[in-house]
């Protein structure tokens, strides 16, 4: 199918692209890997009339560590450049499992972090383990730079708190912090380039055989990525017992909100939820011991 036509436009710095779409607000986007919005258009759907490019803006690309500030994400830092930082698989092995589990390795180099954030599906692979690290995105607008949590990010399917001349620069992930271990999970289907049927990501403080912390997300069972508060509070001050494990699956699902889609029924979404939520939990606890 023949993709509709749009002005196509290169700005060289963060305010001249806020610039760009404060132009024509109501009819432009923002294009950084262009994974979802290039399908989209094939797929008939209706586009934009202008398309303002970040790639000419070089620092959006960057990725850097600080031990004491923690990682932050460029705007325009690929999936897989995040994935290859040494600072990133040493640190934060949950971001590079849930980076790998997202599409193909050539979609990878294209597709972007804050990208996939930005797309707001409810599968979105990269959310659930940013939102256990309780990460914050940077955004730019014509009125100045804002900050806002992941968690306050979604507000429906692909429907975030961005305005119109907003422009996402960086994504910010707190510093790792001793005796915290963390995981990233999904299930998808028979096609390995399926979307996840259901994710969950956590992100656990140990000491010693006691969880001191836990925090839980969940990805492609509600109409936004979540947490699961009650998850962490169950198994907060105690042993990560087997049986412990499955109350903390029972209470995930609880929290969920799945649909039937032609992917997988809510029945089974819920039944994943339990699974991926007492492995996700026992993968990170492992970490944070051997931390």
């Amino acid at each position: 199918m023949r993709v509709p036509d749009f002005e196509y436009l290169e700005p060289r710095s963060v305010d001249e692209a806020c610039a760009m779409l404060a132009e024509d607000p109501g009819h432009s986007s923002l294009f950084a890997g262009g994974t979802d919005m290039m399908v989209d258009l094939k797929l008939g759907a209706a586009g934009p009339r202008r398309v303002v490019s970040l790639r000419r803006i070089r620092e959006l690309d960057e990725v850097t560590f600080e031990p004491a500030a923690g990682l932050t994400i460029g705007a325009m830092a690929t999936v897989n450049r995040v994935a290859r930082e040494d600072a990133v698989r040493r640190h934060y092995p949950g971001i590079v499992e849930a980076a790998r589990s997202l599409a193909a390795d050539q979609v990878r180099n294209l597709a972007t972090v804050a990208g996939n954030l930005c797309a707001a599906v409810p599968s979105a692979d990269m959310a659930p383990i940013l939102l256990v690290h309780g990460a914050k995105l940077r955004v730019v607008s014509p009125d100045g730079e804002r900050v806002v949590p992941v968690a306050r990010f979604f507000v429906g399917p692909r429907q975030t708190v961005l305005g119109p001349t907003d422009v996402v620069v960086a994504i910010d992930v707190p510093a790792p912090r001793p005796g915290a271990g963390e995981a990233s999970l999904r299930q998808g289907g028979r096609a390995a380039l399926s979307l996840p049927m259901a994710s969950a990501a956590a992100l656990v403080d140990m000491e010693g055989d006691r969880c001191v912390r836990a925090v839980l997300a969940l990805g492609a069972v509600a109409p936004t990525p979540i947490l699961a508060p009650r998850v962490g509070e169950s198994v907060s001050g105690k042993q990560l017992t087997d049986s412990l494990l499955v109350k903390a699956g029972e209470l995930a699902a609880a929290e969920a909100k799945p649909i039937s889609d032609v992917r997988a029924s809510r029945e089974y979404r819920l039944e994943l939820v339990k699974v991926l939520t007492r492995r996700v939990l026992a993968r990170a606890a492992e970490r944070a011991r051997a931390a």
